[in-house]
């Protein structure tokens, strides 16, 4: 069998905490909240939480003081982006480092990887395997023939795990699920959608495009529904190819991280 395109997508688990449990190894278990100066007192938000304190209700954008009464026996730290940038760093030099990788970084804690193999799910893992060697990081791991598959499919595989979403089983997937839980679409593009009877996967993925134009315009309707449904093509697996199709997707300059994982 000849090798065939894939994306992965590489997503560090609860990257920000995992990073002050290395420094501070007596914290791992405890619930942790980094926002602001660590102080629930002054005008903060949660940056990231460990999952022992999203149990509790805590997520990323929350004010830090909300966060802090949900969880009052949690470890609040400060927001050390130096010490995140360094560990993104190390990441990101492993990922680049594995055989035939192109690497796209979205942010401190994922990145695309653009690769040809055979086997997708065994790169995966010798993937997680590098950078937990290296950096002593957890990874999760989606896999896709697209941007979007991958992208969604890192959620299927937290923990530090790996899932693959193709056009195979996507709508057996997502099909039943809010148009909200695609990349790129979130609550307001959702809630517009709604407006015209599409609330799910599936509903997207069946509208005929010129029936959104009234909602979006006719140059973003068209194609809408060909990347939220996940069928926008695997891009060439050369630097120039990748660069090509992944400058206009949301988030693709690194920052810190977009949501809490």
């Amino acid at each position: 069998m000849s090798s065939i395109p894939w994306v992965l997508h590489v997503d560090l688990d609860q990257f920000i905490a995992a990073v002050e449990v290395l420094r501070r190894p007596e914290l791992a278990g405890k619930p942790i909240i980094v926002g602001g100066r660590g102080d629930p007192t002054e005008r903060a938000v949660v940056s990231t939480a460990s999952y022992e304190a999203r149990a509790f209700g805590v997520g990323s954008g929350m004010p830090l003081r909300i966060a802090a009464r949900k969880v009052p026996d949690a470890v609040l730290l400060p927001v050390d982006a130096e010490a995140y940038l360094a560990a993104s760093d190390e990441v990101m030099a492993t990922l680049r480092a594995q055989p035939g990788a192109v690497v796209q970084v979205l942010g401190w804690d994922e990145a695309f990887v653009g690769v040809n193999t055979e086997d997708p799910e065994a790169y995966a893992r010798q993937l997680q395997a590098a950078v937990l060697e290296r950096t002593q990081l957890h990874c999760s791991v989606g896999v896709g023939d697209t941007l979007v598959r991958a992208k969604n499919a890192t959620d299927f595989g937290k923990p530090a795990g790996v899932f693959r979403l193709t056009a195979e089983n996507w709508l057996t997937v997502m099909g039943a699920k809010p148009t909200k839980e695609l990349w790129g679409v979130g609550n307001k593009i959702s809630a517009r959608l709604a407006k015209l009877g599409i609330k799910t996967v599936d509903e997207l993925a069946a509208a005929d495009p010129q029936s959104l134009v009234p909602e979006f315009g006719p140059k973003m309707a068209p194609g809408m529904p060909r990347l939220d449904v996940g069928t926008a093509p695997v891009p060439s697996m050369t630097h120039r190819g990748w660069r090509a199709a992944t400058a206009a997707r949301p988030h693709s300059r690194p920052t810190s991280p977009s949501r809490t994982r």
